[in-house]
């Protein structure tokens, strides 16, 4: 009787510690919302205007409908005038309901310093036929 109690607190035991550890594991990997293949890029129009462009790879495109949200803000001396940051562009030819590409979003700003984006992107791989959010900060140099 004894040799079943010690069978069954030593099995419990064992399954406890893989639960936890697997637990445990998985807090450490990326975050699957901040691991996306979304790049962009910021070009300077004139003085104080720039644009700043989003690309996706081929076979992956922006949702047209999907509640896309853009942030820019300014550190260090450098001050956001204005920003059109709404998603548009030429509607997909085979998929209606994505962009073919998304136009570069332009803004103003005053200064010199940090520019933080920080966004909530939704995309869609069309080979694999799924849409994903993607969050995205990133810091740039003006």
């Amino acid at each position: 009787m004894k040799q079943i109690r010690f069978l069954v607190l030593f099995s419990f035991l064992v399954t406890l510690f893989f639960v936890v550890s697997n637990h445990l594991g998985s807090g450490l990997s990326a975050d699957p919302l901040d691991s996306h293949p979304i790049e962009i890029s910021i070009k300077q129009k004139s003085a104080g205007k720039y644009e700043l462009e989003l690309f996706l790879p081929k076979d992956f495109g922006f949702q047209m409908e999907a509640p896309h949200r853009i942030f820019l803000s300014g550190t260090d001396g450098l001050k956001v005038l204005n920003a059109d940051l709404k998603l548009k562009g030429p509607i997909h030819h085979k998929k209606p309901e994505y962009f073919e590409f998304v136009k570069p979003l332009t803004f103003q700003v005053e200064g010199k310093g940090k520019l933080q984006l920080d966004a909530k992107l939704f995309y869609c791989n069309f080979v694999k036929n799924i849409c994903i959010p993607a969050k995205v900060n990133k810091s740039f140099s003006i």
